[in-house]
């Protein structure tokens, strides 16, 4: 690799390590800021060279797409897990996958899916009361699971519901945080991995017993699982591949909004003055739903995830030898794209580390991938509308009801791992 690469001031051995142990978020910023567009960073048994700078992040998701694939380490870690989903996949299977699984985001299953937030929504927020202080982070976890297992799963039953959960929690831990641990391989029995592999079996008992009875009932839903079930009795995929895309949505699918949502409460109740302008919003129209206009809900959320992505770095892996910004970068070489640094360069944003969605008025004054929690070209998450629809339909669900108060412990501290999950409960009080 290209020697006149810059990077971070680290230690002989270490490398970067022990900085990024302290603070992985600030490290991210300050690098950025201090060494981009193109840097390298290195801990021990792995160096990657990082692109920050949005040109360059189309570079790699677009324009020169082909010179890049998804990080073997990330296929290493997860494909076990997740098998042919469309988080490991790639080439022709990946291509069929994203074409089997399109249709269950299409506009008119969207609203469909929108009835079904609505109503998940109101029922969990009429379960507080007023002054009540609520854990936002447990409690949009439990709302975006219970969404994602209706629509995805087709599932209901309460006990199916905490199967699912206590799975999702034992998988996530395997992965957290993210570190040296990360490489145990499954078979060293310790008591994470012993969590993650009973986890596993119980989701694909879940998984198994729902295709049972969705085989036996046909017709008796409208969701990823009959989309996925039809394509399966039409020998267009196996079981195992239903499986595989059921359990990628599960898992990809309420964790990362359930970050989302957690921050964008917690934001508006340690800013009034922006809660008090979408409690205007969302309270005029007699009812709210998929298709209502909800245009400062919206910077809101697009604001929250600029300052907090759950997806925090994307990885990918030179396969083609390319120059960028005058530098070498050899086959093999691994490539971060760090959405947490480039979201909060002060060269693209204006006070970046503040919390202003009106500086979303006019999308169009900032460069092409400035911005991209969801990633970008056509590897972009495949359920990046069903995510804004349920952030904006639980938001507006939530502030109909009640307003949000601020606590002593309305604190974010995310935790680096594979998502900026937060460390800890996120504290909030509701008020009727």
């Amino acid at each position: 690799m290209n020697e006149s690469i810059p990077e971070p001031v680290g230690l002989p051995l270490l490398g970067n390590a022990l900085s990024i142990g302290r603070d992985p978020f600030g490290f991210v910023e300050d690098a950025v800021a201090d060494h981009g567009p193109v840097f390298r960073v290195s801990v021990p048994g792995l160096s990657f060279v990082c692109y920050a700078e949005p040109s360059l992040v189309e570079r790699v998701l677009v324009t020169e797409r082909d010179r890049y694939e998804k990080d073997p380490r990330e296929r290493n870690l997860l494909g076990p897990l997740l098998g042919a989903g469309l988080l490991t996949a790639r080439g022709e299977t990946w291509e069929r996958g994203r074409k089997q699984v399109q249709p269950a985001f299409y506009p008119g299953r969207l609203r469909a899916y929108g009835e079904v937030m609505l109503e998940r929504t109101d029922g969990f927020v009429q379960r507080w009361s007023d002054g009540q202080r609520v854990d936002a982070y447990e409690w949009a976890r439990g709302l975006t699971l219970s969404i994602v297992g209706s629509v995805v799963f087709g599932v209901d039953g309460v006990e199916e519901m905490r199967t699912i959960s206590r799975a999702a929690d034992a998988i996530t831990g395997r992965f957290e945080p993210l570190s040296v641990t990360l490489e145990v391989p499954l078979w060293v029995p310790t008591p994470a991995n012993r969590r993650y592999r009973r986890a596993v079996d119980d989701l694909d008992g879940v998984i198994a017993d729902l295709l049972d009875r969705r085989r036996a009932s046909p017709g008796s839903g409208d969701d990823l699982c009959a989309t996925l079930l039809a394509a399966a009795d039409d020998g267009a995929m196996s079981d195992e591949q239903v499986r595989d895309h059921l359990l990628t949505m599960l898992l990809a699918g309420h964790e990362t909004t359930a970050i989302a949502l957690t921050c964008a409460m917690a934001l508006l109740a340690t800013h009034p003055d922006e809660q008090a302008r979408v409690l205007e919003e969302v309270r005029e129209p007699e009812t709210v739903d998929a298709g209502t206009a909800l245009p400062r809900t919206d910077r809101v959320i697009r604001e929250t995830l600029r300052l907090y992505p759950p997806t925090y770095l994307l990885f990918r892996q030179a396969i083609a030898d390319d120059e960028v910004a005058g530098y070498e970068i050899p086959a093999g070489t691994r490539i971060c794209l760090p959405q947490w640094g480039i979201h909060r360069d002060e060269r693209l944003f204006d006070a970046p580390r503040s919390f202003r969605p009106d500086r979303w008025l006019d999308p169009d004054a900032y460069p092409d991938f400035a911005y991209f929690p969801f990633g970008g070209g056509p590897r972009a998450c495949i359920g990046r509308r069903f995510a804004l629809l349920e952030l904006r339909l639980a938001l507006a669900t939530i502030l109909r009801t009640v307003s949000l108060e601020a606590t002593p412990e309305t604190e974010w501290s995310p935790t680096p791992a594979l998502t900026s999950r937060p460390d800890g409960p996120v504290w909030v009080r509701v008020r009727s």
